[in-house]
């Protein structure tokens, strides 16, 4: 891996927070107005739940990111402990525990994905049958074989080295997740959605303001859903920004290609990029919203990368021990 010089670092970090703060102040002024304009055509007066194919689709899969992510990390660790652990019976229950979490992610996404798409056609209270729940396990089952073939084809090298951006993929995946549901309670920031639904765009606040839990009963009679006020910020969007772990598979593979690793920075940012549109244009959320949400997912990886992947290289360039 290529060592950071302290005059990049400073730049690269400079110019991301001048983005972020010009992008933040423009969408604090703007929030109402993007809204309104991205959910036209899609969202109905009245409505609670949007009917455009664009943004239902993302509303449906845009959580997937870490769950993908997170399976491809366990089949890792899973292919590492199966290679090299000598203490057989810790081998075992090791990698039972590996693949039941592999199944359990795969299963958990599967009927999230259902969920949401029940939601859509207005049966969410409706009792899932018991074949149900069996297809989606056989379906978890086959997803868990194909990504422990798939990872099985790497080289004992490959997979030592991969072992570290696994490990900055949990913790990335752990402290965004966490980040963004402690925020959502105390800011409780009313969905776009939910004041559509009600016709009653009074409840609007900006960002930054804390409004706290309303109740839930009187969410539900107000806005038809317990979760109307945890617009602040996007979990959706948080989740999509850990698609930015590709580019950890840059510094696992050695690769130095400017073109590879363009494309590997670029597909994280269009996967934020697209399920950010989507979860504005069903109503879920504003711009500030998507916005913070993707940041805080951008900025665990890249901390969790800083400190398993490139072991702190680039705060030791800013101090001056390059």
């Amino acid at each position: 891996m290529v060592q950071p010089t302290k005059k990049h670092t400073i730049i690269s970090w400079v110019l991301f927070a001048v983005i972020f703060v010009a992008l933040l102040v423009t969408a604090t002024f703007t929030d109402l107005q993007v809204s309104r304009l991205l959910t036209k055509g899609t969202l109905a007066p009245g409505k609670f739940l949007a009917d455009g194919l664009f943004g239902v689709v993302f509303e449906c899969i845009g959580t997937t990111a870490p769950y993908v992510i997170g399976v491809f990390c366990l089949e890792i660790v899973f292919i590492y402990v199966l290679r090299f652990m000598q203490n057989k019976a810790g081998k075992v229950t090791l990698c039972c525990l590996l693949q039941g979490g592999a199944f359990a992610a795969y299963y958990v996404i599967a009927l999230d994905i259902l969920n949401y798409n029940f939601r859509h056609y207005g049966m969410e209270d409706v009792a899932k049958p018991p074949f149900v729940r069996v297809e989606l396990a056989f379906v978890a089952a086959l997803l868990v074989f194909l990504a422990t073939f798939a990872v099985n084809a790497f080289s004992d090298e490959s997979i030592r080295r991969l072992l570290r951006a696994a490990f900055a993929a949990f913790l990335a995946i752990a402290v965004s997740s966490l980040a963004v549901e402690y925020l959502k309670h105390p800011f409780g920031r009313t969905r776009f959605r939910a004041m559509n639904y009600a016709n009653d765009f009074s409840y609007f606040t900006r960002w930054y303001v804390l409004n706290g839990q309303p109740d839930k009963e009187w969410m539900k009679a107000t806005f038809s859903s317990t979760d109307a006020c945890k617009s602040f910020p996007s979990g959706h969007t948080q989740s999509a920004a850990l698609a930015f772990c590709i580019v950890m598979l840059k510094d696992a593979f050695g690769i130095t290609s400017k073109k590879k690793t363009a494309l590997l920075w670029c597909g994280g940012f269009f996967w934020t990029a697209l399920v950010a549109v989507s979860r504005i244009m069903v109503g879920a959320h504003f711009f500030s919203d998507v916005l913070v949400g993707g940041t805080i997912g951008f900025l665990s990886v890249m901390l969790a990368r800083e400190i398993f992947v490139c072991r702190g290289s680039h705060f030791k360039a800013l101090s001056g021990k390059e």
